[in-house]
C-alpha cells in the first residue's frame, strides 16, 4: 500500500495540533455583575449619602435666595404703587421712580444669581456621581480580578454581557462580601460624613 507524502504531512500536522491543544491550560470562565456589586458596596452608599446631604444644603441655600427675591419683588410692587399717590411732588416722584428702577435691577440680579447657583449645584452633583462611580468601578474591578485569580479563573466577564450564564460561575456575591469586609462601624445615627462639601451662596 502506497502512502502519499501529502497524507503523511496531514497526519503529522494533525498530531502536532492535538499536542498543542493538550498543552494549553483549560479555559476557566467566571462572571461578575458589576452593577450589583456597585450597589452593594458600602462606599457607594456612603457617597450617595454625601451627595444627598449636599443636595439638601443646596436646596436650603436656593430657597434662601428665592425668598430674598420674593421680598425684593414685594418691595418693588409697593414702590410702584406709591408712584400712583397724587400728593407726590415732582421731586419725590422722580426719587421714587429711581428707587423702583434700582430695586428692579437688583431683582434681576438676584434671579440670575439663583439660576447660576442652581446650575452650579446640578453640575457638582452630576460630576460627583460620575467621578465617584468611575473610581469605585475601578476599585471593584481590581478586587474582582484578585478573587478570580485566586480561583484559577482565566477569563472574568461582565455577567450582563451574556444572554445566559450559569449562576454557579458567578462571583458577585463573594465579591460584595469581600468589598464590605472592612466596612467601618457606624454610630447608627445615619448622619452624613463630615467631608460633605459646603455649599455656600455664590459670590
Amino acid at each position: 500500500m502506497k502512502i502519499s507524502i501529502k497524507a503523511i504531512i496531514s497526519v503529522i500536522a494533525f498530531g502536532a495540533t492535538a499536542l498543542f491543544v493538550q498543552a494549553q491550560p483549560a479555559l476557566k470562565i467566571a462572571t461578575v455583575d458589576l452593577g450589583k456589586a456597585l450597589a452593594g458596596y458600602y462606599k457607594t452608599q456612603d457617597e450617595q449619602a454625601k451627595l444627598q446631604a449636599y443636595e439638601q444644603s443646596a436646596n436650603k441655600d436656593a430657597e434662601k435666595l428665592l425668598n430674598e427675591g420674593k421680598a425684593m419683588a414685594a418691595q418693588f410692587q409697593s414702590q410702584v404703587e406709591s408712584l400712583k399717590n397724587p400728593v407726590l411732588n415732582e421731586v419725590a416722584k422722580k426719587t421714587a421712580e429711581a428707587d423702583a428702577q434700582r430695586l428692579y435691577q437688583e431683582i434681576q440680579k438676584k434671579e440670575q444669581e439663583l439660576n447660576e447657583f442652581r446650575q452650579q449645584a446640578v453640575r457638582f452633583i452630576q460630576q460627583g456621581v460620575a467621578s465617584t462611580r468611575q473610581q469605585l468601578i475601578i476599585e471593584i474591578s481590581n478586587i474582582a480580578t484578585d478573587i478570580a485569580k485566586k480561583k484559577g479563573v482565566t477569563m472574568l466577564v461582565e455577567r450582563n454581557a451574556f444572554v445566559y450564564a450559569d449562576a454557579a460561575y458567578d462571583i458577585t456575591d463573594e465579591l460584595v462580601v469581600e468589598l464590605n469586609k472592612n466596612q467601618p462601624a457606624t454610630t447608627g445615627t445615619g448622619a452624613p460624613d463630615a467631608s460633605v462639601p459646603s455649599v455656600g451662596l455664590p459670590k
